[in-house]
Order: structure tokens, then C-alpha cells, then sequence
């Protein structure tokens, strides 16, 4: 028999909401700028992510992330491309459920290709990155965020004074801007932008079990301007 190309990591209730949520980690990924990295796909367990996000249901898995489709953000992530297909793999059963997490060893991984990592139980990630080569991962929800979390993940920030709050409480950063003439002094251009280095290779998007300067990077993609037009509001309440 073949190998499963992806495994379930968790399948229960939301840490977010108490929604039920699924969390799968597919084996290869043929993205250019991550290069490939095993990728964890957090989903609504009861609906296509296609539809949950129309219906706002995604709150399972996204938290208050203000970049929701449903607060008429600017999310990057492509619903009915891969989220869909895992998901409808997921429920023809193509995903057997990994009860060891050593099948991930020397794997390098990439939490949340979606969904925020916080929605599943942090034990799950710690046990992940304690076998895996690197990792990378960004969490909206480092407000209420945990240690362990802290330890794997970058706080995804929307604005200075956000940067500046997160790194105040322990964090290290992962901010979005829309011209990288704010860089702040203890922040460096995502050396994927400055030396075209995959996030395989990098690994500096690790939380705080890596020691390095904060991540900026500037805001690219199809909804660009609608990123632009969000932020400025975010500054204007700020």
C-alpha cells in the first residue's frame, strides 16, 4: 500500500469557539515561496471552508482574525483551492489519524497553512515541533495565546503599535506592511523578499525557539489594496 499523503493531527473541539474543528497535516507541498514543507490545514469539520467562511462560520478556526472574509478582510489564502480539496479528501476518508507524531521527524512544517494554530490544543503543536527539523508558524491570537504557543509561533500584528504590544509581552513578530520604509529597528525584511530564501530553508518564523530580529514584510498578492485600505483604517483607530 502507498503512504497517505496526509495524516489527522486532531479532531475535536475548537480551543477558539468549542466549534468542531479538524486539523490535518498533508506530507508535500509544491509551494514556490515555502518550498516543500509538510502543511498543517485546520478546517471546519461540518462544512466545505468555502462555505464556512461565506457563513462566518469560520470563527472556529480563524478566531476575531480581522482579515476574515466576513469583516471584509484581505486573507491571502485561497479557499477552493487546497483547503477544499483536503477537505473533501478528509471526508472520503483519505486521512488516517496519527497517533505518534514521530511519523513528522526531521520533517520541516508549516502550522497553519490554514487556520490559526491556536485553535487546536498547543500540546498537539509542542509535540510536533519537538521531532521536526523547523517550522514555521503566525498566530492572530496572541492576545490570549499560551506559552507553548508563544514558543512555535509569531504574533501576526497589523499595525507598529501591535508590534510593539506583542514584543512587549514576549513575543517575537510577523507584521504585514504596506511600505517597508516603516521597518522598525528591531525588525528584518523576510528574507524570502531580500534573498528569495524559501520558508523551508529559513526557519526563522519559529516563535520564540528561535533567537532572531522580528519579521516585516510587505504586502503582495490580489488583495493588496484591500490590505492597504484595512490598514489604514487600523491606524486611524489606533
Amino acid at each position: 500500500m502507498s503512504k497517505p499523503n496526509g495524516y489527522i493531527i486532531y479532531e475535536g473541539k475548537s480551543q477558539l469557539n468549542g466549534g468542531n474543528i479538524v486539523a490535518i497535516v498533508t506530507m508535500n507541498s509544491k509551494n514556490i515561496k515555502t518550498g516543500n514543507m509538510a502543511s498543517m490545514w485546520i478546517l471546519n469539520a461540518d462544512m466545505t471552508p468555502t462555505q464556512a467562511s461565506k457563513e462566518g462560520k469560520d470563527e472556529s478556526v480563524c478566531g476575531d482574525c480581522k482579515h476574515r472574509a466576513v469583516n471584509k478582510g484581505a486573507c491571502y489564502v485561497t479557499l477552493f483551492h487546497a483547503p477544499l480539496q483536503v477537505y473533501k479528501s478528509y471526508k472520503k476518508g483519505n486521512y488516517p489519524i496519527a497517533n505518534d507524531m514521530t511519523i513528522f521527524e526531521g520533517m520541516k512544517v508549516r502550522f497553519g497553512a490554514y487556520g490559526d494554530p491556536s485553535a487546536i490544543p498547543t500540546q498537539i503543536l509542542a509535540s510536533i515541533k519537538a521531532v521536526v527539523k523547523n517550522n514555521t508558524s503566525y498566530t492572530h491570537q496572541w492576545k490570549q495565546g499560551d506559552k507553548i504557543l508563544k514558543q512555535v509561533s509569531m504574533a501576526s500584528v497589523d499595525s507598529i503599535a501591535e508590534q510593539k504590544q506583542a514584543v512587549s509581552e514576549g513575543w517575537r513578530t510577523f507584521r504585514v506592511t504596506s511600505d517597508l520604509s516603516d521597518k522598525l529597528p528591531n525588525e528584518i525584511v523576510c528574507p524570502n523578499t531580500t534573498k528569495a530564501i524559501q520558508c523551508a530553508d529559513c526557519g526563522l518564523c519559529s516563535g520564540t525557539s528561535t533567537r532572531a530580529r522580528n519579521i516585516v514584510i510587505e504586502v503582495h498578492g490580489a488583495k493588496k489594496k484591500k490590505f492597504v485600505k484595512q490598514q489604514e483604517l487600523t491606524t486611524q483607530q489606533g
